[in-house]
Parts: C-alpha cells; structure tokens; sequence
C-alpha cells in the first residue's frame, strides 16, 4: 500500500518536472531560430554562417529532447511511465530522477550504447 503511493507521488513530481522542462526546451528552440546578424562585411559573414550551423545542431538535440519528453508525458497519462521501451522490464527511480524521459532501463540503454559504439 505504501509503495503504490510513494508511486503515485513520485509520478505526480515526475509529471511536474517533465512539464516545466517541456516549457523550457521549448523556449530554448525558439531562441535558436532567431539569428544575430552582425553586419555585411566577409568576417561578420562568415559568423553569421557559424552561429547558423551551430543553431542547427542545437535544434536538431532540442527537438529530440523535446519529443522524447511529450512521449514521457503521453506515458504518464497511459500509465505507462516507466517501463522499459526494451524489455518492458521497469526502470530504476534513481535513472528516471536523472532523466526524467528515460524510455529504456540501464541494461538495455547500456546495450544500445554499446551496440552503437561497435558500428563506429
């Protein structure tokens, strides 16, 4: 009985944080698509371009981040937070306090990880 309570809360304060989270990763993306521009000269060109490429690279992560936090909140609502995408095995608390969008376990994050670093 206890534990489905301290269940309960621990996915209410989860909900709370991948939703203030959700706000800020939205917020940040709307900053990257706003460019600086510094001028006309070649030199403040080629900034400009620099600044764009690393907006790109930003929005690319923001979007992920942001996608894999909705689908956290998704879960949430389908009661389905915190099992593992994998094994449907349930991830660690202390993995989802880390990461509060985490879809995988340790084990099969780790495996995923290490089946990525052997392609390279």
């Amino acid at each position: 009985m206890l534990e489905k309570i301290y269940d309960t809360l621990f996915i209410r304060k989860q909900k709370k944080i991948l939703s203030s989270e959700l706000a800020r990763l939205e917020e940040q993306y709307k900053l990257t698509r706003k460019f600086p521009e510094y001028g006309t000269s070649e030199d403040e060109n080629v900034q400009e371009l620099e600044k764009f490429q690393e907006n790109l690279s930003l929005q690319k992560n923001l979007k992920n981040l942001i996608r894999d936090t909705k689908k956290a909140l998704v879960k949430i609502d389908k009661e389905s937070y915190g099992k593992c995408e994998n094994c449907k095995d349930t991830i660690e608390q202390g993995r989802l306090k880390a990461y509060p969008a985490a879809d995988l376990c340790v084990t099969c994050a780790n495996n995923k990880f290490s089946k990525r670093k052997q392609k390279i």
